[in-house]
């Protein structure tokens, strides 16, 4: 089973693409939150590690000057694509590291989704991607991270096999199944998955370990003023999906 690390998160991701869609629940609820956090702060908005978009597309209908960026080629191509098809074109997407990107441009509100933070885990990793956001926002910005609480405890989650909250399109099947450890003193969560995807009677599939690395709102706080951030608070009761396999999230704001 392959071990997924950031430097190499492209190759899961770009197995993922066709299909992670269906594995959330619809996402109104969630781009309604986005949508009114970053209206605190201005339109200009970049999405990091934003994957297909659906967040994104979601903000653009409301108005947001939307901006996104993933490593993953496949991913953006699928972000594109929705675009397209529902005919909006003020949108720019970017295939980069949201470790060392540069684009050039400064936004009013940034901020990166569904724990996709966790993914980062040396502290030089976590330092890079928090100087390259403070970099982008405008004076008066902010910054919002989702992520998942740690325990204090040690677990073991048995296998289990899940299925596409939505439906997919005729011909298409697919389902994951994961397993997970945590381990307290490192507050590491490591997720086993194997994700099936059969189109039209041929299958794909493939097997990888995910580290995620959790942070203590204390441990979160500290790591964001010393990357310059300051005026941070916590949305206590942010709940993006109503998904039971997931636990609850909380999003972090922090201010240039």
């Amino acid at each position: 089973m392959k071990r997924v690390r950031p430097a190499d998160m492209t190759e899961i991701y770009a197995l993922r693409a066709d299909t992670i869609d269906y594995f959330f629940p619809e996402r109104e609820e969630e781009i309604d939150f986005w949508a009114e956090l970053a209206s605190n702060y201005g339109k200009d908005i970049l999405h990091l590690m934003c994957g297909t978009g659906e967040i994104m597309l979601g903000l653009a209908k409301k108005g947001f000057n939307v901006t996104g960026l993933d490593i993953t080629d496949s991913m953006i191509y699928q972000c594109k694509e929705k675009f397209e098809e529902e005919g909006i074109e003020n949108f720019y997407v970017y295939v980069d590291d949201a470790r060392h990107f540069n684009l050039k441009k400064t936004f009013d509100f940034i901020f990166i989704s569904t724990g996709d933070f966790h993914h980062f885990i040396e502290e030089k990793e976590i330092r890079n991607v928090l100087a390259r956001c403070y970099a982008h926002l405008k004076q008066g910005g902010a910054l919002a991270l989702e992520l998942f609480p740690p325990s204090d405890k040690d677990f073991k989650l048995p296998e289990k096999r899940h299925r596409p909250f939505r439906d997919t399109p005729k011909g298409l099947r697919v389902w994951k199944q994961n397993a997970s450890r945590y381990h307290s003193d490192k507050q590491m969560l490591e997720i086993m998955e194997r994700l099936h995807v059969e189109e039209e009677g041929v299958i794909t599939e493939g097997e990888y370990e995910i580290q995620l690395k959790l942070h203590t709102k204390e441990e979160i706080e500290k790591t964001l003023e010393n990357s310059g951030f300051d005026d941070i608070n916590h949305h206590e009761d942010f709940d993006e999906s109503s998904s039971k396999d997931r636990p609850d999230s909380w999003v972090v704001v922090a201010h240039r």
